[in-house]
């Protein structure tokens, strides 16, 4: 295996220390996290190894900066996960198996291994699609006709036609017809109405030389609820002064600011 091979992930997944991996973003339990990172090839993250560690949450830090907010992933070991503090540094916490959290799957060098061999063998012209880097998008629901756009850039000889899944249903494909949604070149747009709030939707490309599936996107609305008619007591400080604090309403991205 060549320099370059041991350096690279295969498509989908992105470098970590010596391995690589794959946030995903759509929640499940332990148990269900586990069976996906099993079908992908690999496990869920183990946080045993030091420096895997420290570039996942580098990787979890930027991507919070670009509108990720979910706190808490699942890791390996039985209830385990990383979560993200007050002060934006990850550390590892226990939790329910049972809870539903994004998860981390990574894959060792034999793994790696075996996806860019199984890659290299794909024909010319096989489909490919364009990674767009969004695992989620925020929208504000409206009753007007106002639409949300989700990205499918699409590579292939012969051309490959595109299909679109929700919540794992097809809703959309050359063949078929849906008033609800529109294609085009590839992009679905959907109506920006809340009862799309939480749903996740993925693209397929085909042709006669095979046919792959992007990584989901998840559809979140969001909203800020009003403030408090009255503000909380505000009490004096020993070193003088007095501490003021926001006391924000619920809201969605729930980013803090000053």
């Amino acid at each position: 295996m060549n320099t370059r091979n041991e350096s690279s992930c295969p498509i989908g997944w992105q470098i970590a220390s010596d391995q690589c991996v794959r946030i995903v973003i759509s929640p499940a339990n332990l148990k269900h996290a586990k069976k996906v990172c099993h079908h992908e090839g690999g496990e869920l993250m183990d946080t045993s190894v030091t420096l895997l560690l420290e570039d996942v949450m580098d990787l979890l830090k930027n991507l919070h900066e670009n509108g990720l907010y979910e706190p808490t992933f699942h890791v390996g070991g039985m209830g385990q996960a990383l979560n993200r503090t007050e002060d934006g540094n990850y550390k590892i916490i226990t939790i329910n198996p049972s809870s539903h959290f994004p998860f981390i799957c990574s894959l060792n060098k034999m793994a790696r291994r075996s996806l860019l061999f199984q890659q290299k063998l794909l024909p010319v012209g096989a489909p490919k699609i364009s990674l767009t880097g969004q695992s989620e998008i925020y929208f504000h629901p409206r009753q007007d006709a106002d639409y949300i756009a989700l990205p499918c850039t699409v590579q292939g000889s012969p051309k490959p036609t595109v299909a679109w899944y929700k919540n794992d249903v097809e809703v959309l494909s050359p063949s078929m017809s849906n008033v609800s949604y529109l294609l085009s070149g590839g992009n679905l747009l959907v109506p920006a109405s809340s009862t799309l709030a939480y749903s996740s939707f993925h693209c397929t490309a085909k042709n006669f030389l095979g046919e792959v599936r992007s990584p989901p996107i998840l559809l979140k609305p969001s909203f800020i609820d009003a403030f408090r008619p009255h503000r909380l007591d505000v009490y004096s400080l020993a070193t003088g002064g007095a501490k003021l604090d926001c006391d924000a309403p619920a809201h969605q991205p729930s980013e803090l600011v000053g």
